[in-house]
């Protein structure tokens, strides 16, 4: 499993909106200066954040991006999932199908014991606690 660029792009992006009042609207092209992130990329992961209700986005001329909810709620896990799918470190752990050792390999017990601490690991960071550290 790769972390992403976009996923990357994502966090801190988030990072920089949580530093203001929740409900402050951002613009996309402002916040791509601002984050030095390329504008028509992070539309993209600005829409896939407000599809997972991470972010709300309004049109318009006093339109923009917010973020949707308290940032003590959001996890890092939330953001990599909205921007990649569900996290999975090898395709047995999610298809049974894919291997017939499934039941019986200590390899797949070992992937899904480190998915599972990854996963708990991604939620135990929080926007919040991200915020307070930039």
């Amino acid at each position: 499993m790769k972390v992403t660029r976009a996923s990357d792009y994502a966090i801190r992006a988030l990072i920089h909106m949580a530093h203001k009042p929740l409900g402050t609207t951002f613009m996309r092209s402002e916040l791509a200066t601002e984050c030095d992130i390329p504008d028509s990329f992070l539309g993209k992961i600005l829409q896939n954040l407000a599809k997972s209700e991470i972010l709300t986005s309004e049109r318009g001329k006093k339109g923009g991006f917010k973020i949707a909810k308290d940032i003590s709620q959001i996890t890092v896990y939330d953001i990599i999932t909205a921007i990649e799918g569900e996290l999975s470190l090898n395709k047995c752990i999610f298809d049974d199908d894919f291997c017939n050792l499934v039941h019986s390999c200590t390899a797949h017990v070992m992937w899904s014991d480190i998915q599972t601490k990854l996963i708990a690991m991604l939620k135990s960071y929080t926007l919040a606690s991200l915020a307070e550290k930039y």
